[in-house]
């Protein structure tokens, strides 16, 4: 297994939390446009450490697929981590998705009780609102796909037939060979 090069992960890490940092200090658009750029480039990083440390048993997983023989739980696990381990691990930190249930019914709750005294005056107030509201949805459907993601991969890795195996091994061998997923 090849080992992670601490330094590199740990400056990613290091300039991850300054950019954060500036972003929270200043509040400004430009700075949070850094951070998501940052973030997403540590999270790009990860990944290729990630899928690295799983490359040479992925290879024999590989093998399996393609002669048809019996996966291992090794085999399967090492499939869950390249296809979902990131769903499965955002679906058990995410804290927020009840939040932003209730919060999205108090929106459309207080859209409701608006929409027939509007005026001139007031649609302004109903567009914030429902600008908040468009805020949420995406939030909620991530989660919901990623769950989605989860249980489809759930369903189908038990019943692998031979399209399905040949799927598996072009996305593993992509995987092994792209920085991008």
């Amino acid at each position: 297994m090849p080992t992670i090069d601490t330094d590199q992960l740990t400056d990613s890490i290091h300039g991850l939390k300054d950019a954060a940092k500036n972003a929270l200090a200043h509040e400004s658009v430009e700075d949070f446009e850094a951070f998501e750029r940052h973030i997403s480039e540590v999270e790009a990083f990860v990944r290729e450490v990630q899928q690295s440390q799983w490359a040479n048993d992925a290879k024999g997983t590989i093998r399996r697929l393609e002669k048809g023989d019996p996966l291992t739980e090794a085999d399967n696990e090492l499939i869950r981590t390249f296809l979902i381990s990131d769903a499965e691990r955002y679906l058990a930190h995410e804290n927020n998705y009840n939040d932003w249930l209730h919060e999205l019914k108090r929106l459309i709750e207080e859209v409701g009780r608006r929409v027939n005294t509007v005026d001139r005056n007031s649609i302004a107030d109903l567009r914030g609102i429902l600008k908040d509201a468009i805020r949420l949805a995406p939030d909620i459907r991530n989660y919901l796909e990623e769950k989605r993601r989860v249980e489809k991969f759930e369903g189908a890795l038990g019943t692998l037939d031979k399209p399905a195996r040949d799927m598996l091994v072009r996305v593993l061998r992509e995987q092994l060979r792209s920085g991008n997923r």
